[in-house]
This record gives C-alpha cells, sequence and structure tokens, in this order.
C-alpha cells in the first residue's frame, strides 16, 4: 500500500541520506521536525504567478517528501522509534499539508483562475477546500486501513482498535499535544470507518476471526493485490505526488479541479470497493469451503 513513488524513488534516496545520518548524532525527531518549514517555503513559492517559483516550491516541497521518509527509516536504523516520534511525525505531515495549501489558496486570491462550468457551482476556495478535502481523506482512511492489512497479513490479527487501545491507555497529565492529536486522529479513524465513538473498554474491531482467516488465505489473490494497489495510488503521498507534479508542469488550478472532480469520485470509489472486499470476506470463505 505504499505510494510507487515513495518505494522506488524517495526510500532509496532517503537510505543513502541515513547511511550519511548515522555518523552524527542527528536525531529522527529533528528530521521530523524540520519538515514543516520546508513546506512552509513551499507554500510561499506557490503564492507566486510565475512557472519559476511553482517550480521551485515543487522540489522544495518533495524535499520535504524525502524527508519524511528519512526519518522513519533513520528511527529504525538508530533504534529510537517511538509512539511519541509517531506522533510527532503524523502531526508534522498534517502540518505540511497546511503550509502548502495554504499557499496555493493566497496563490488564487491574488490570481483568480479563469472561470469554467464550475464557477456557477462552487467558489475557487470552494474547489480548493474540496480538493484539500479529498487529499485528508485519502490520507485519513489509507493510513487506517493499512494498519488493518498489515496486521492482519503480519501477526493474524487486525490491531487497529488494540493500538487506539493503547495509546489512550498511555495518555496522561505529562502526554505531550502531538500524542493528543494522535489520538483524536485515530479515534476519528474509528468514528468512519467502524460507525461508533471509540470506546477504549467496550470497542471491538468489525473484523471477525472468519474474515480475518478468509483475508489471510486471500493474501496473494488478484483480488487482494488490486485492492493493496488501488490504496498504494490512492493515499495521501499519492495525492501530494500529483500536486507537486501540477506545480512543476504549470497546471495548478487544472490539477485542483481535477482533485474536487474526479479526485472525489475515485477516493469514494476506493473505499466502497475496499467495504465491499472486506465485508465479502466471511461469505466467500464459506462459498470456498461449499
Amino acid at each position: 500500500m505504499e505510494d510507487p513513488l515513495n518505494r522506488y524513488y524517495r526510500y532509496p534516496i532517503a537510505r543513502w541520506i541515513v547511511r550519511a545520518l548515522m555518523r552524527t548524532p542527528v536525531t529522527p525527531n529533528q528530521v521530523t521536525l524540520v519538515q514543516p518549514l520546508f513546506a512552509a517555503l513551499a507554500g510561499y513559492l506557490v503564492t507566486f504567478d510565475d512557472p519559476r517559483h511553482l517550480a521551485a516550491g515543487a522540489l522544495v516541497f518533495e524535499l520535504r517528501s524525502i524527508l519524511d521518509c528519512v526519518d522513519g527509516a533513520l528511527a529504525r536504523a538508530k533504534r529510537m522509534a517511538s509512539p511519541a516520534g509517531h506522533a510527532i511525525d503524523a502531526l508534522a505531515d498534517w502540518l505540511g499539508v497546511t503550509f502548502l495549501y495554504a499557499g496555493i489558496f493566497w496563490h488564487f486570491h491574488l490570481h483568480p483562475p479563469p472561470d469554467g462550468p464550475w464557477s456557477a457551482v462552487l467558489s475557487t476556495n470552494g474547489i480548493l477546500l474540496l480538493a484539500l478535502l479529498q487529499g485528508a481523506l485519502r490520507s485519513f482512511s489509507s493510513d487506517y486501513f493499512k494498519l488493518k492489512y498489515c496486521s492482519i497479513f503480519e501477526r493474524g490479527t487486525d490491531e487497529t482498535v488494540d493500538v487506539l487501545r493503547r495509546k489512550i491507555q498511555a495518555l496522561g497529565p505529562s502526554s505531550s499535544f502531538f500524542a493528543h492529536a494522535d489520538v483524536f486522529i485515530g479515534r476519528m479513524g474509528h468514528l468512519a470507518f467502524e460507525h461508533e465513538w471509540f470506546d477504549p473498554e467496550r470497542s471491538r474491531s468489525s473484523t471477525g476471526a472468519d474474515q480475518v482467516k478468509q483475508l489471510i488465505r486471500e493474501e496473494t489473490s488478484p483480488l487482494t493485490r488490486l485492492i493493496g494497489a488501488l490504496w498504494a495510488i490512492s493515499n495521501g503521498d499519492a495525492f501530494l505526488s500529483l500536486v507537486v507534479l501540477t506545480l512543476l508542469a504549470d497546471q495548478l488550478w487544472l490539477g485542483q479541479v481535477f482533485f474536487a472532480t474526479g479526485g472525489v469520485v475515485w477516493i469514494v470509489a476506493v473505499i466502497v470497493l475496499n467495504g465491499w472486499f472486506l465485508r465479502g470476506a466471511s461469505r466467500r470463505g464459506k462459498l470456498a469451503v461449499a
């Protein structure tokens, strides 16, 4: 479920950077905390109506995306991975998107786009907001289902509920803002896809034992591979990669219109197909036995 650009381009570069950083006192959290600064610079650059500034903004944001691969790899290499680090990384990702889109909103405030068929239905800000919301939905849903599928295929159980429960139980008076933000995002994921407000005492995963067994049997099936491939090109990183490409091609507005229309239809279709795949696991198992 990894973005192809991450797997084949950013992570190879990240591994090279990690090898260099292993000989330094630089920590994964320091790499994480510098990412929003690059995103803020990218957001500033895209406020200009000049292809060179837009391309520069794209390259700066791409550097942020490479660093986003570096921090996790560095944490594993230095054995410094932690729940707090994960929470900081999640918040840095959201800040990165916020800073980039703040620049995009300001760009079109200063340089309004031409009218089009959408103008009678949505304002410029409406198009941008819808594009941003579908990007957030991509990130939100792909992270949730990545944890679900990885825990099922690697450990034989759906750990989405247990992971959130442990995060909530670990909260205390000294817990950081990052930890609370991470728990809030987890609660929203549970509400969206399990259709209930998370209760640490009573909440259980909707993916039953029979479904888990069938999903494990189907791990290498064409349908499972299709679901994984769809999430790989539909997650938040894939969305940001497309935004960067529209900046490089000087087609920023066309890209935003596409995200607000075709992008919304796409991610909703992927979520619906994913739900059908999960709910039908038990039925497919019974048919296989019969």
